[in-house]
């Protein structure tokens, strides 16, 4: 198996404006407290809870790529040392010349914006849906191998369509590309083969999980075993006092 990224390390001393503020967000203290983040499959997916750092960690990823940091294809031009998450985190690559897209949700509309009416497939993005366009973009951009970086793509997409997504990640990598993905979604998270890393608030990293143990697949089996009484439960919980 020939992964585009092969593992991302923390640096021993983290320097700049990036270190203030990675050292209190829980996946880079996993990252600093393991050292290092190796790649073992073709697809590997992040997920846990708001406010883990999982963006954060997949923008460390993709600017150590040389991707741009809002998004859209690799093309070689970003300088990703202005990152400053370059100052915490370095990635190790495969042989191969680097290639793929960076699909971030929230830029995602800014990066449609500057393709105009010559994205992927000469259309407009802003013509469609946001669910279409993401799938557009991922029909007719993620092209030949590469390495496919999707943050939160379920943003705006039906039941249907994330099940569709499945299919063509799972097809995308079957054919030499890799994939690495944050999504709270329970259907992207079935993806099969895929190895799953759940990040938790207190910092901690578990790779290898099962789809069952996830909170995302969790909290929908719950909801849809009652969903009138956890309709109920999380009405009265939130109310004001």
């Amino acid at each position: 198996m020939s992964l585009y990224i092969k593992d991302i390390v923390a640096l021993e001393s983290p320097i700049g404006e990036a270190a203030l503020w990675t050292v209190q967000v829980p996946a880079f203290k996993a990252l600093q407290r393991s050292q290092i983040f190796d790649f073992r499959h073709p697809v590997t997916l992040i997920t846990g809870e708001n406010g883990v750092g999982k963006s954060t960690l997949l923008e460390a990823i993709a600017v150590n790529a040389g991707f741009r940091v809002h998004g859209g294809p690799f093309d070689g031009s970003f300088n990703s040392f202005e990152n400053p998450l370059r100052n915490v985190a370095k990635a190790h690559f495969g042989p191969q010349p680097m290639a793929g897209y960076f699909l971030r949700a929230e830029s995602y509309f800014n990066v449609a914006a500057t393709y105009g009416a010559e994205a992927p497939g000469w259309v407009n993005l802003h013509e469609m849906s946001h669910g279409e366009s993401v799938m557009h973009i991922v029909q007719q951009g993620f092209v030949g191998p590469g390495l496919y970086l999707l943050d939160e793509p379920e943003s705006g997409l039906s039941f249907i369509r994330q099940m569709t997504l499945l299919a063509q990640l799972h097809d995308i990598a079957a054919g030499g590309s890799q994939i690495i993905m944050v999504t709270h979604s329970p259907v992207l998270l079935a993806i099969p083969g895929a190895e799953i890393w759940d990040f938790s608030a207190d910092g901690q990293m578990r790779r290898g999980v099962e789809l069952e143990e996830t909170i995302a697949f969790r909290a929908l089996r719950d909801f849809m075993a009652d969903p009138v009484e956890i309709a109920d439960y999380m009405v009265e919980v939130t109310r004001p006092e």
